[in-house]
């Protein structure tokens, strides 16, 4: 029986790693960004003395290292498997013969749909398993008085320990001694009653500022926001186990019933196959998937396979933000930007909403503009907005921008925070080469050449709007800088042929612009259409001329058809002049 029990359990662990690991790798590697664990006394200490904060220690510990492959969906996979075994040891100790290994399953598949959330804290889990790993001993103690004081002593340890599960914990102790008619079964009221005294007394002396913190499962969710009704489900589960499992306590084993046995198999298995089915696409939010993984490729420019990701249609700003940032740091955005789906300037930098994962990748598209004060702003806005304590790599990032000022104590004080962590320290450390060492900084290529493009000391930031922080940096940057390749993409994806136009006029010729690109050379021809003479002056090759002559012709031959979009886009949706004309 115990080989069974076992082999059951590897099959269930199995399962979830697969699952996990094929279908939420990248959510993983996300997640990793919004906490800040330091090797720190000081930091360890801080938690410590908080409600909850041993067991917001414990997840932070272990999502550090989803940095690394596969460890993210391992240690998910072996959480949510705990807390189905510590489930399977409550259910068995009411209702040994029931069978029903749907309870065990219930408050996992629960949690597993919270998982999916990246606002969820993995501290949550931690707190569940906690609770019913204790609930499962608990109710293992036989003789009554001992375990109703044991019940007493378990839940002010279990609020410190671990926070707002507590109360879920006096909730299920009251239930189970109530069911068991135990003598004296009142005394288990008590910890509901220190539950509460606690929660109350927490807020009053500020330790948590909010009553949902201290009494509901909110504690485990990002402090800024509300969650859904979902993050309750795993606390309802609980109870409704404990009552089915106390009406089936006196059922009979159906081990001798082979027949009966399989068909209660397989109809629980269909159960949890319509839960799956219901639950996954319902909270694992396809879209979200989509652009944690552009995030780690953006984090680990691996701009290739960002290209890749976004080709065909695309209805999202922040992917096509993503795309041109990666077209951009290949030299290619003015070149083949519109072999993709643009939809407007937005694709090239959406409106910042506060959020910390649109400031994170703000700050990456400023940073690849060579605008570093507006990327130091947005990496600071991230780092803060971070649902632990800051976001490391944003610490990277201001990092880096207060050695592009030379602010070099700021920079040390944020390579110092860094080397306290496990996966940072060593990139903190290769950073102290640049501390007050300037001409280190100017030789590098990532560095120096972000600090050549810095504007005058008495300028400031977006005070004429990206265009005229973009001019700035032309002016001083090297030729072969993105602040150009974004201008030029901001004033097509615009309309603005003016604006377009003087910029051509200004750097064409120069070191900055010795020849047009592909879709600089369309917007050419579109701005001047009668004018050949002038497309001559910008070198715009004949092939390219050719190409207009037949769209024009295509377009005036079709003109009165409705659908002529469609038709042109089969051979001419990557140009400039399909997007003007139709989009």
């Amino acid at each position: 029986m115990k080989y069974k029990l076992v082999a059951f359990w590897l099959i269930v662990f199995g399962a979830l790693f697969a699952f996990l690991q094929t279908s939420f790798q990248y959510h993983f590697y996300y997640i990793e960004q919004s906490q800040l664990f330091l090797f720190s006394e000081s930091y360890i200490g801080n938690k410590l003395v908080l409600p909850g904060g041993f067991s917001m220690l414990v997840a932070e510990f272990l999502v550090q290292f989803f940095i690394r492959p596969y460890i993210g969906a391992l240690v998910t996979a072996a959480l949510l498997t705990g807390v189905g075994i510590c489930t399977a040891g409550i259910v068995k100790r009411i209702a040994p013969a029931s069978g029903l290994f749907i309870l065990y399953m219930l408050p996992m598949l629960a949690l597993l749909f919270m998982h999916f959330d990246f606002n969820y804290r993995v501290q949550g889990t931690v707190c569940y398993l906690m609770m019913t790993a204790l609930l499962c001993g608990y109710m293992r103690i036989r003789n009554d008085l001992f375990r109703l004081v044991a019940g007493c002593v378990l839940v002010p340890v279990l609020f410190w320990l671990a926070g707002s599960i507590a109360v879920l914990f006096a909730g299920m102790v009251c239930l189970f001694e109530g069911l068991q008619k135990t003598p004296k079964w009142y005394i288990s009221l008590i910890g509901v009653a220190e539950v509460l005294l606690l929660g109350v007394g927490t807020v009053y002396f500020s330790l948590m500022g909010e009553y949902r913190w201290v009494f509901e499962p909110d504690l485990y969710y990002h402090y800024t926001l509300h969650p859904k009704e979902i993050i309750y489900y795993s606390w309802i589960c609980l109870p409704l186990v404990l009552l089915v499992a106390f009406f089936f306590r006196n059922k009979k084993s159906l081990s001798g019933k082979k027949l009966l046995a399989g068909i209660s198999c397989i109809a629980q298995l269909a159960m949890i196959g319509v839960v799956l089915w219901w639950g996954i696409p319902k909270y694992s939010d396809a879209k979200t998937l989509r652009l944690k993984k552009l995030d780690y490729f953006a984090r680990t420019e691996q701009w290739d396979k960002t290209i890749e990701e976004c080709k065909g249609k695309l209805t999202n700003f922040l992917y096509m933000c993503h795309l041109n940032m990666a077209l951009a740091n290949k030299g290619e955005l003015s070149d083949k930007m519109f072999n993709f789906d643009q939809r407007g300037p937005q694709g090239l930098l959406v409106q910042w909403n506060k959020s910390e994962n649109v400031s994170c990748m703000l700050s990456d598209i400023y940073f690849a503009m060579g605008a570093t004060a507006s990327s130091q702003e947005m990496a600071f806005e991230g780092y803060v907005s971070a649902m632990e304590d800051g976001n490391p790599r944003m610490l990277k990032r201001l990092v880096q921008t207060n050695l592009i000022y030379g602010t070099y104590p700021v920079a040390e004080k944020y390579i110092s925070i860094l080397e306290k962590t496990y996966a940072y320290r060593d990139w903190a450390r290769s950073q102290r080469k640049f501390l007050y060492n300037d001409e280190a900084v100017e030789n590098d290529p990532v560095l120096g050449t972000r600090r050549r493009m810095l504007p005058d000391r008495n300028s400031l930031a977006m005070i004429d709007g990206l265009a005229g922080d973009l001019e700035l940096f032309l002016e001083k940057g090297p030729a072969n800088s993105a602040a150009l390749q974004y201008l030029g993409a901001m004033y097509l994806l615009a309309k603005d042929l003016e604006g377009f136009k003087a910029l051509m006029e200004k750097y064409y010729g120069t070191e900055f612009l010795p020849a047009l690109p592909v879709h600089f050379q369309e917007a050419v021809i579109v701005m001047s259409e009668k004018e050949p003479d002038y497309w001559k002056r910008f070198k715009v090759s004949e092939t390219i001329v050719a190409r207009f002559a037949d769209y024009k012709k295509q377009v005036l031959a079709n003109r009165n058809n409705s659908a002529l979009a469609g038709l042109l886009n089969r051979s001419y949706g990557n140009t400039y002049w399909f997007y003007f004309m139709f989009k």
